[in-house]
């Protein structure tokens, strides 16, 4: 018997991204890499990442 693909996590998957990210630009910024300056444009680019990262996840099943 063939049992069906369980759906992806759309939203799992996308806490788990910005989370990640969080936690990555929270490591660089203490550690001196990353300008508070920078963190408008990471963050954006963190939430395009996801948004990304999802759309795709939802697309493959």
């Amino acid at each position: 018997m063939n049992k069906p693909k369980p759906k992806p996590d759309v939203a799992g998957i996308i806490a788990g991204t910005v989370l990640t990210g969080g936690a990555t630009i929270w490591m660089l910024n203490e550690n001196g890499i990353l300008e508070t300056k920078d963190l408008g444009l990471t963050g954006a680019l963190l939430l395009l990442g996801a948004g990304i990262i999802g759309l795709a996840a939802s697309h493959r099943g």
